[in-house]
């Protein structure tokens, strides 16, 4: 045998070693294949009542809470969290059932991302999952192996790590586990928004029906004009779809000098929501919410017209639904000061100059 297939041969014999290493279930876990790997959390997940996620260098990636409004985000002053996320990962877990058992040698846990959570280049995540009578610890490192739900995991504090069967998803940061929906009112209920800046100019836009398409745009300069028609739509759009990127209470913001631009949006259907929004002097920005009823709620079969003479026969379902729904958007927004993706912040804040084409 040749100098060049004694070299392919030693690799090979490398690799199945290697392969015999990470695949080797080890004396610790007494765990096989099916076998859950937390048999004692599944009949007391109800019993959990914080979680609590760690990542390299044992740095705090999130606390989430159970209180009696729901579970909320401890590291965000007790905003909602994001159930959808948490129910995933926590029926991942008391559902996760043994795949294949793997290494048990600390020097190959890299591979699989299941460190020590203390170690500063650890890629895992630690999940502590604690309640009256539970306490439940697993690094949970690389996840979706295999294109199926599979994930990498190690119970803290023992050798032995699994590829198990779970749709296990612990994120990237405390965003991740926030509640991310704020409103979503599309373009065809808003009659016209107002945006008013410190400085004093205004800028205004409005259509008449809700299935136009464009809005029109008020108090063009003389000599200049829109860059293109429908310019101004996705200022009236900015509402639909609107979705967090972080938040902090309204208590512990402090906007310093800097003064509020303010969009007023109107619906048809007697909705106005007001957004106030600070481009701080880092460049970054901040918005708030508040929104109220245009029409009043009838008590007696009438309501507020707005002085007109013959306002035809009023729809108290209609407008008792808007008052409703002004009331839940103040309640849930209105503590909390967000922070948006640009492209949605930047609308609450658009300027004429930002609506028209260059001057000739």
């Amino acid at each position: 045998m040749n100098q060049r297939n004694l070299l392919i041969l030693f690799a090979v014999l490398a690799l199945v070693a290697l392969a015999v290493i990470l695949t080797n279930p080890g004396d610790e876990g007494g765990l096989g294949e099916g076998d859950l790997l937390l048999p004692d959390l599944a009949g007391n997940l109800n019993d959990v009542t914080e979680l609590n996620l760690r990542r390299s260098g044992s740095e705090q990636l999130a606390v989430l809470t159970r209180t009696e409004n729901g579970w909320v985000v401890s590291d965000r002053d007790g905003y909602p969290a994001n159930f959808t996320r948490l129910r995933q990962n926590l029926r991942g877990l008391a559902e996760a059932r043994i795949f294949e058992s793997k290494t048990a040698n600390p020097e190959f846990y890299e591979r699989l991302g299941v460190q020590d959570i203390s170690e500063p280049l650890a890629s895992g995540i630690e999940f502590t999952l604690s309640g009256a009578d539970i306490l439940v610890q697993v690094i949970v490192g690389r996840t979706d192996q295999g294109g199926g739900n599979l994930a990498y995991v190690r119970r803290s504090g023992e050798a032995q790590s699994y590829l198990v069967k779970a749709s296990l998803d612990p994120g990237q940061g405390a965003n991740d586990w926030l509640d991310a929906r704020i409103l979503d009112i599309p373009s065809t209920r808003v009659r016209s928004v107002e945006i008013r800046h410190p400085d004093g100019e205004i800028l205004a836009i409005a259509k008449g029906r809700s299935e136009s398409v464009n809005y029109t745009v008020a108090d063009i300069p003389a000599g200049r004009s829109l860059t293109y028609e429908g310019v101004a739509n996705a200022i009236g759009a900015a509402l639909a779809g609107l979705s967090l990127d972080d938040v902090e209470s309204a208590g512990a913001f402090d906007p310093g000098d800097v003064e509020a631009t303010v969009a007023t949006f109107e619906t048809f259907d007697g909705l106005r929501v007001t957004v106030q929004a600070w481009e701080l002097a880092d460049g970054q920005r901040r918005v708030a919410f508040a929104a109220e009823a245009t029409i009043a709620k009838p008590d007696d079969g009438s309501a507020d017209t707005g002085g007109d003479p013959d306002p035809g026969p009023v729809d108290v379902a209609a407008v008792t639904s808007i008052v409703d729904e002004a009331a839940d958007i103040t309640q849930r927004l209105g503590g909390w000061v967000y922070t948006l993706p640009s492209f949605k912040s930047e609308q609450f804040m658009q300027r004429m100059n930002g609506l028209l084409a260059a001057p000739e």
